[in-house]
């Protein structure tokens, strides 16, 4: 069986509704230990068992404990996974099924964790860099993914684009802003992209998808659009402020603040900033931040929702807290657009 074509099968199964309920960790009731070694392993490979109750099995491979299965672990994937030599023929234990070889797969993937707490970690968020869409996580049912898609020509889509899905691996990781696959409708929102092109910071955008029906491998249509606003905005969908230009002294930055509330602020909203980093673009509506007065001054705002400028706002926001950095929104006023 072909791993990476595996674990997209995987993929799919969980975006068209199947359920999936074992623990990529070696811990736990649902875990790799209690889900497959308990039940296919440990009647020979136990090291509680001495002499013939091993039925041959090498004395020094044992997956009772974690400690014993971690040295052995990629030995346990090539019989029981790749090679399906164990549990070997004539023993009376059948071999492993596809939900079972699945999860481990993504155990090994992401690096045969003893259990979800110890190996929970932030990831970074998503990117796009002209070819490729990488997704540190994406939800889909009640598992997490890492996948990353392919751009590609698609008459049937309204931009003329789609992505088709090039690997899928189940992850332990969380992120602030991830990816959400509904299984009922196939659609993928994938919010806060950031976009490169030349290795260069350019901005985020918001990248909705929708799984073209039959498709293997799984193809997506592309419903938005991959070009990141020039002006100030505020997505609805992701709570993400895209500030292209922000002038600090006499240098310019291109920054990221995600929403959350915040309580003492005259709105009771706040941001926090998620990315800074330095540019050499310009702007005529650049946001300014005052050193002294710790003010930053929005001047234009496009809100946007599900793609559309929805309307225009003029922000002020105070500097409250350096660790992390976050904004108390002021005031804030919506500026009329010209008919």
């Amino acid at each position: 069986m072909n791993i990476k074509s595996s674990l997209i099968i995987l993929f799919f199964f969980l975006i068209t509704g199947h359920a999936f309920a074992i623990d990529p960790v070696y811990e736990g009731s649902n875990g790799i230990r209690e889900r497959v070694f308990a039940t296919h392993c440990l009647a020979c490979h136990s090291s509680e068992l001495t002499g013939p109750d091993r039925n041959g099995a090498p004395p020094e491979i044992n997956f009772d404990t974690y400690e014993a299965t971690e040295p052995n672990a990629e030995r346990a994937m090539v019989r029981a996974v790749e090679e399906m030599s164990m549990p070997p023929a004539g023993s009376g234990i059948p071999q492993l099924n596809d939900e079972q070889k699945s999860a481990m797969l993504a155990w090994q993937s992401a690096g045969f964790p003893q259990s979800l707490t110890a190996t929970t970690s932030v990831a970074p968020s998503s990117s796009f860099d002209g070819t490729r869409l990488r997704i540190p996580v994406v939800i889909v049912g009640t598992q997490r993914f890492n996948a990353v898609l392919r751009l590609t020509l698609l008459e049937s889509s309204p931009t003329g684009f789609g992505f088709v899905l090039e690997s899928a691996v189940l992850t332990t990781e969380r992120s602030r802003a991830p990816a959400t696959a509904s299984i009922q409708t196939g659609r993928v929102f994938v919010p806060s992209v950031t976009v490169i092109r030349n290795g260069v910071n350019t901005g985020t955008v918001d990248i909705r998808l929708t799984l073209v029906p039959g498709t293997r491998p799984m193809l997506f249509s592309l419903d938005s659009r991959l070009v990141v606003p020039a002006n100030a905005s505020y997505s609805f969908n992701s709570g993400v402020l895209n500030l292209p230009v922000v002038i600090v002294g006499n240098q310019r930055f291109r920054a990221n603040l995600r929403r959350i509330p915040l309580e003492g602020s005259p709105t009771r909203i706040g941001f926090v900033l998620q990315s800074a980093v330095l540019t050499t673009a310009t702007s005529d509506n650049a946001a300014t931040f005052n050193t002294s007065t710790r003010r930053l001054v929005l001047p234009y705002v496009e809100m946007i929702r599900n793609d559309t400028v929805e309307s225009v706002v003029r922000a002020e926001m105070q500097l409250v807290g350096t660790n992390p950095t976050v904004f108390s929104l002021i005031r804030f006023a919506t500026i009329p657009r010209a008919q």
